[in-house]
């Protein structure tokens, strides 16, 4: 990008010429710091409202709101929103709570891209630690994670109608304001054109958004999380621009529950397509199976403006998904997830991939879904087992990144699995776990760092599923529960983490039905397939760790003598 390109404004809403960024996001996620960035690369003023509070009232925030409380430091900072608004051009950093207020969204949306900064609220913390100034954000308290979580709770909603959404998760400050500068040069007057933006920003009461956004920087889509989203199917497909033929991929148990609406659903639209049925589990994903899959999609005369979607769960969205991506060198596919699993995971970050007899998903491709439509009221079908394994990955999101989900699961296991689940609550849990992987991938979508925290029990968890023949002794789900486990073991072995930390785990694992060990298991093959896992670098076998409830890390020093050692443990214990 030129600076003349840089430089130059859009036209926004109404045609009013837009020379403004504004940037919103939680207090501490690094909007002034990316603010600098972008004002130097754009020759632009950086306009921080906590600055400009202080200017205009010769205190602080933080001092103003220990002194004068946080309503009237609302009211002061209002305004000092409305005045920075009218000043072009500018980079404007917004305190954490300054788009709350409607009147702000409004007066900031007339000039300016909105962009929000997302992170969890552990790195957020993390962060604040490390700062100086940490001491003068009062509204934190001693807590600051988990204040960070309620003001998340609070304003998220707001945040999620800024124009644009970038993880600023695991990415340094430079790779941030890259992501803005290249939407800023690319989609800004598309993104600010949208109907009725200045209305809906304008409004006292928000209108509902996806739960979350994937964002890899060279694409973007939505995930959306709730019940009744497949009736919405027909509307969330012109949502999304897609006017094709629909090509419905699904298994023989979910096709029985859920086709038939789903069938209704784009007839009544008038929406053409045909649906292929493959037999339920691990075994239908094969080079065999996508063979007939492509077969099928030839004979049917599909285009690459037809549409793939992915009814079902892990299995069958990796394999519709790598059909989609390998036919006439790739096609849109939408993934609609009906099992715990598929929402939490398999679902989200384009990953597609079928299996050979040598191991699970070595061949595949990163290629990402249009959306994800994760209707909770399909878990409502699933059998006990399968709705109890999928939180497997539920738990490892938290254990990984979220200390405060891991709490929520904690304290709601039996809401959660019991036989009448809390629907409300799931879908509130789903939404929150969704967040954390779409954050995850969006900011390393190749799986080039940041992404292979997702790994943590998938190593020896794999490899269980592969040394036990996919044949269902051990549901994915199942295994990464004692993969899981046997990476504890490691962890504590070799000091990276407490015994507390592996009891606690243990604890929320087997209130949820899962096993903490795979008894019964070949302990050789599972060894023999560890050595085949796509992971191995120069011979060795990296594995994730925890290093703290709610933070993991990458380690390629594990001693394979200790991974064998853990293995055998492992398959023995009964």
């Amino acid at each position: 990008m030129t600076a003349r390109e840089a430089q130059a404004s859009t036209v926004g809403t109404a045609g009013v010429a837009v020379q403004q960024i504004v940037l919103v996001g939680l207090s501490g996620v690094g909007k002034s710091t990316v603010g600098a960035l972008l004002a130097q690369r754009l020759g632009w003023p950086l306009l921080d409202t906590d600055d400009l509070v202080r200017e205009r009232h010769g205190e602080t925030p933080a001092a103003l709101i220990t002194t004068r409380g946080e309503t009237t430091f609302r009211a002061l900072e209002r305004e000092v929103v409305l005045d920075a608004a009218r000043r072009t051009p500018a980079v404007i950093a917004t305190g954490g709570g300054a788009f709350q207020h409607s009147e702000s969204r409004r007066a900031l949306g007339e000039r300016a891209l909105l962009v929000f900064l997302d992170a969890t609220p552990g790195a957020i913390a993390a962060r604040l630690r490390a700062a100086p100034v940490a001491s003068e954000r009062p509204l934190l308290g001693d807590d600051i994670e988990a204040r960070l979580q309620e003001l998340d709770d609070e304003r998220r909603h707001a945040y999620s109608h800024a124009d644009l959404w970038v993880p600023a998760q695991g990415l340094e400050p430079e790779a941030i304001a890259g992501r803005v500068l290249q939407a800023w040069a690319g989609e800004a007057a598309t993104l600010l054109r949208q109907p009725l933006r200045l209305d809906r920003l304008g409004s006292a009461r928000l209108s509902a958004t996806p739960a979350a956004i994937v964002d890899t920087g060279a694409e973007r889509y939505p995930i959306w999380v709730g019940s009744g989203q497949l009736e919405r199917l027909p509307e969330r497909l012109r949502q999304l621009g897609l006017a094709g033929r629909v090509f419905l991929v699904s298994d023989a148990n979910v096709i029985e529950a859920h086709g038939p609406s789903i069938a209704r659903s784009l007839e009544t639209a008038g929406i053409p397509g045909a649906s292929y049925v493959v037999p339920a589990g691990e075994a239908s994903k094969t080079w065999r199976v996508a063979g007939e899959l492509h077969h099928w999609l030839a004979e049917q005369r599909a285009e690459r403006r037809d549409l793939v979607l992915a009814l079902g769960g892990g299995v069958v969205g990796d394999l519709a998904g790598f059909v989609a991506a390998t036919y006439l060198r790739g096609m849109p596919f939408v993934q609609l997830p009906t099992s715990v699993l598929a929402m939490n995971d398999a679902a989200i970050g384009g990953k597609v991939a079928v299996d050979l007899p040598a191991g699970k998903n070595l061949v595949g491709a990163f290629y990402q879904p249009r959306a994800v439509i994760a209707d909770i009221d399909t878990l409502r079908t699933l059998p006990r087992r399968s709705h109890a394994e999928g939180f497997a990955e539920v738990i490892k999101h938290a254990l990984i990144l979220d200390v405060g989900l891991l709490h929520l699961l904690e304290r709601n296991a039996g809401r959660l699995t019991g036989g009448a689940p809390d629907m409300e609550l799931l879908a509130q849990v789903t939404a929150r776990s969704a967040r954390l992987k779409a954050l995850v991938v969006s900011a390393d979508p190749q799986e080039r760092g940041l992404r292979a925290i997702l790994n943590y029990g998938h190593t020896i968890g794999h490899a269980i599923e592969a040394a036990s023949g996919y044949g269902g002794e051990y549901l994915h789900g199942e295994a990464v529960a004692a993969g899981m486990m046997a990476a504890g073991r490691i962890a504590v072995r070799m000091g990276v983490h407490s015994d507390d930390l592996l009891a606690r785990q243990a604890d929320v694992l087997r209130a949820f039905g899962l096993p903490l060990a795979a008894p019964g298991v070949d302990a050789r093959a599972v060894l023999d397939a560890l050595r085949r896992d796509k992971k191995v670098e120069a011979g060795r076998v990296r594995f994730v760790l925890l290093e703290r409830a709610g933070a993991a890390a990458l380690h390629e020093d594990v001693p394979e003598a200790l991974v064998a050692e853990t293995v055998r443990s492992l398959v023995a214990t009964g």
